[in-house]
């Protein structure tokens, strides 16, 4: 269970520079094509800090045609985690597990002024209350099952209500959507990550759906993904994934198109399409590739909602899996 004091740092005894504690907050304008997010990642043992705010406003596959990046990897650690503000212009403040306030305010005349409220309990991916997949007992296998690995050792998401204001290059946009934020903390190594895919479908305070899914780009469409954690929010009550059918299309990194079929633990089915409208590659840390899509959804009785549509790719395994090396044909000149 996520405690009130979780929303402060956890540093037990003997952590590393590995131990990282993160924080990740989403914000929408679909009527715009916007999609916002800011990323924390601390590593108190070291007393560093990476701050990344991202700001996308076309489908890309390259980086450069971003609307809006700040990423400062080496900044000082906060003294606390429910209540800091960094030099790059990103403050956060904590009221209470459900209750976040985000200001920031960055160059180029760009900020933002978003208060998340949790429309339900944090969701702890390591309960069994919570998620039918959960194994809380042991560490070893609470990494194994839990889509990252020892990084989500400790994990929440939660579905929140976002409210206020967005101004990107001089331009002010209202916020008022429906988004999901997530804390995690645990050894968090570069090298040696889980493929893994991050997304959640929203259609309103009363519905939304969240899952963490593993990635094995090594096998074919329909086989490539599994599920790992998730939930449906309906009516304010959480109900945990037991099953996720999930086929993905792929233009190049970017999924463009995902069909799901999850089954919660009522047995109740949700079906869904989604449609990348807006994202780009996102690296937050070297060692990882991860695309980042706001995703628009319809449900199989018609229901319009938008969500983050996010897969990370390490790129060490990548390597491994397709590495390759120029071969000069036999006989070339100047041999």
């Amino acid at each position: 269970m996520i405690k009130p004091e979780d929303i402060d740092y956890h540093v037990p005894a003997g952590i590393d520079y590995r131990y990282a504690e993160t924080n990740y907050f989403v914000a929408y304008v679909p009527e715009e094509r916007i999609l916002a997010t800011f990323y924390t990642l601390t590593r108190k043992a070291i007393g560093v800090c990476l701050v990344d705010v991202a700001i996308f406003g076309c489908l890309a596959d390259n980086r450069s045609e971003m609307l809006y990046l700040d990423t400062q990897q080496q900044l000082p650690a906060p003294e606390r985690l429910s209540r800091f503000e960094t030099p790059n212009g990103l403050k956060v403040t904590a009221a209470d597990l459900r209750h976040y306030q985000l200001d920031y305010v960055g160059f180029d005349d760009t900020e933002a002024h978003l208060s998340f409220e949790g429309l339900t309990e944090p969701f702890d991916i390591h309960d069994p209350a919570h998620s039918p997949r959960a194994t809380p007992q042991d560490a070893a296998a609470r990494a194994e099952g839990s889509g990252l690995g020892a990084a989500y050792g400790n994990h929440f998401d939660m579905s929140c209500r976002v409210t206020g204001t967005l101004k990107v290059r001089g331009k002010r946009y209202r916020v008022d959507c429906v988004s999901t934020m997530d804390h995690s903390w645990g050894p968090r190594c570069e090298v040696g990550l889980k493929a893994m895919g991050w997304m959640n479908a929203h259609f309103g305070p009363d519905y939304a759906l969240h899952w963490i899914n593993s990635l094995d780009l090594s096998q074919p469409a329909g086989r490539q993904e599994a599920l790992a954690h998730g939930y449906v929010l309906e009516n304010g009550q959480l109900h945990g994934l037991k099953d996720l059918r999930m086929i993905s299309n792929r233009l190049g990194a970017v999924n463009v198109g995902i069909d799901i079929v999850a089954t919660d633990i009522r047995g109740k089915q949700h079906t869904l399409h989604g449609t990348a409208v807006v994202g780009a590659p996102w690296s937050c840390y070297t060692g990882v590739m991860l695309q980042v899509a706001m995703t628009r959804w319809i449900t199989s009785t018609g229901r319009i909602g938008h969500g983050l549509n996010m897969e990370n790719y390490p790129l060490d395994q990548l390597a491994r899996l397709r590495g390759r090396r120029w071969d000069a044909p036999a006989g070339r000149i100047g041999t």
